[in-house]
């Protein structure tokens, strides 16, 4: 409970616009949640990135759950977390929203260099992660904290090991080769 106080101490009731500009049609990327647009620090001119949630229960969720894994190097940091009413041109009214920084990743998804090979084999595979950047994990929308009661499969189907698609019994309790992971992996 005490980490749930944590970051709700950590998420900024001020508005984000007083400490940074935010490039409204530059879109990064786009998940089911909303947009993440790139924003730029006023007193330091750096570049981060910008994760666009509705302020619900399950956002702030993410939130945390990515927290307690922030120090982690292969984490993409949250710089700060703002709780703000924006607008979007679509929208007829303001809606309650969390504006996450974090840090920038320049290499693009993981998934999106992959699959602009055909074909690896076992060595080149090896050197998609090595060539210039590391992996970092970034979404946390699926993420859970496994205290021996977790039965549904949460997944990023890019991402998914086999064993968690077969449906067959035997593979149930059975550990995959490849962590699945439910974060979008980013270079």
């Amino acid at each position: 409970m005490s980490e749930e106080n944590d970051m709700e101490k950590a998420i900024k009731e001020t508005s984000i616009l007083e400490e940074y500009n935010i490039n409204w049609t530059q879109k990064l990327g786009a998940g089911i949640s909303g947009p993440v647009r790139v924003c730029v620090k006023k007193s330091t001119q750096e570049r981060f990135a910008l994760k666009i949630l509705l302020d619900r229960p399950k956002a702030r969720n993410e939130v945390r759950l990515h927290m307690m894994c922030a120090i982690h190097p292969n984490i993409v940091q949250i710089i700060e977390v703002f709780a703000n009413s924006v607008q979007f041109p679509h929208e007829s009214c303001p809606r309650a929203r969390l504006l996450i920084v974090m840090e920038m990743m320049e290499g693009g998804e993981l998934f999106h260099r992959i699959s602009q090979h055909r074909h690896f084999t076992e060595k080149q595979a090896s050197q998609v992660t090595k060539q210039d950047a590391p992996v970092k994990l970034c979404d946390f929308g699926f993420a859970k904290i496994d205290q021996g009661d977790l039965m549904t499969p949460q997944f990023t189907p890019y991402y998914v090991a086999p064993q968690v698609l077969e449906a067959q019994r035997r593979h149930q309790k059975e550990k995959s080769g490849i962590i699945p992971t439910s974060p979008t992996p980013y270079t």
